[in-house]
């Protein structure tokens, strides 16, 4: 989340510098300059709006928590070769992994989908995504007690109507 932030900062920064420019170019009676400054402050406000609202949903994802794991690995089912992302966030509104935000049913029935769950006393397996493009992540979970787990089952089926695989726990 610290990159998004860092991102949004950026992009805000951009905005004021490019805003200055313009103003001191309108000054300066450079009007052609100040044109393309207002084209530029154009893109950087939408830069900034967009990051903005990115950082908002990854702050209600952080806030909503259920799981925290320090790594993952992501599996494409468009691209077979696995990657591994730092901290992950399971919520009941989404995933935050990494600086990249996966929000769960915003975007009606076309958007992004939890799709399966499954438990067992090593990972947790979630699998979302679109009907295009759809994708795998392992946890290492690091529960080891089995009321936790079903805290976890309930507040994903709960928030999400996802009902979890729980393998191993017996």
């Amino acid at each position: 989340m610290k990159a998004i932030k860092n991102r949004r900062n950026l992009y805000a920064a951009l905005s004021v510098a490019t805003i200055l420019l313009t103003v001191l170019l309108l000054i300066a009676q450079k009007m052609e300059a100040a044109i393309a400054c207002g084209g530029l402050i154009a893109v950087a406000l939408i830069l900034l709006y967009r990051q903005s609202r990115l950082l908002v949903a990854a702050m209600v994802i952080y806030d909503s928590q259920i799981l925290t794991v320090p790594s993952s690995i992501v599996i494409s089912e468009n691209h077979p070769d696995q990657k591994q992302a730092e901290e992950t966030i399971v919520s009941t509104f989404g995933l935050l992994l990494g600086n990249k935000v996966y929000r769960w049913g915003c975007d009606g029935v076309y958007g992004v989908r939890l799709r399966e769950v499954q438990i067992d006393k090593e990972h947790i397996c979630l699998s979302f995504g679109a009907d295009g493009e759809m994708l795998r992540v392992e946890l290492l979970h690091g529960l080891t007690d089995r009321q936790n787990v079903m805290e976890i089952t309930e507040k994903i089926w709960h928030e999400t109507r996802v009902r979890a695989e729980i393998g191993d726990w017996l």
